[in-house]
């Protein structure tokens, strides 16, 4: 016999999937050969956003205010905490309320508040995985609205889940 709550988990993950369907997602691979790290993105749900002199990736959510950032680059000789205080120095307006970090690997997460009055805060959720020599880093970063925390649980899941270090 399926407990409650068990059973509650199975509706809200078969609701989550299927909102993700409905939206029209189609799940792909994202390689970014140059530096040498992929990731799987939901096209169409959210789509590329013209940037120049940037090198990052921004994917715009088509439907919606969240975010998707993709960056790699040279890790220059910094360790993890280095660039963990990096990330969490450069906007003061974020809180980081959880931290995790391995060998290679760190994810800082938190909420962004908006100077513009009457905007929802913003939840962020940031991985940067370094390369085995510890030479080059890939990462990534998704920013939504607090309100849309249930359906972006499982969009984080599936980008975290297919995201590689960098050769």
């Amino acid at each position: 016999m399926i407990k409650p709550v068990v059973a509650a988990a199975l509706v809200c993950l078969a609701l989550s999937t299927a909102s993700l369907a409905q939206s029209g997602a189609g799940w792909e691979r994202y390689d970014d050969r140059l530096n040498g790290f992929s990731v799987e993105l939901p096209f169409g749900l959210f789509e590329p956003s013209a940037q120049s002199d940037t090198p990052s990736q921004l994917f715009l959510e088509t439907d919606g205010d969240g975010q998707i950032t993709l960056y790699s680059g040279d890790a220059a000789g910094m360790t993890l905490d280095d660039f963990a205080a990096r990330l969490s120095a450069d906007d003061p307006n974020r809180e980081i309320t959880y931290r995790a970090e391995g060998g290679s690997w760190f994810v800082l997460s938190g909420f962004s508040q908006s100077q513009i009055e009457g905007v929802e805060p913003l939840i962020f959720y940031t991985k940067v995985l370094f390369s085995a020599d510890g030479e080059r880093f890939s990462g990534f970063e998704v920013s939504y609205p607090v309100s849309d925390k249930i359906r972006y649980d499982a969009i984080i899941e599936r980008i975290e889940d297919s995201f590689t270090r960098p050769r």
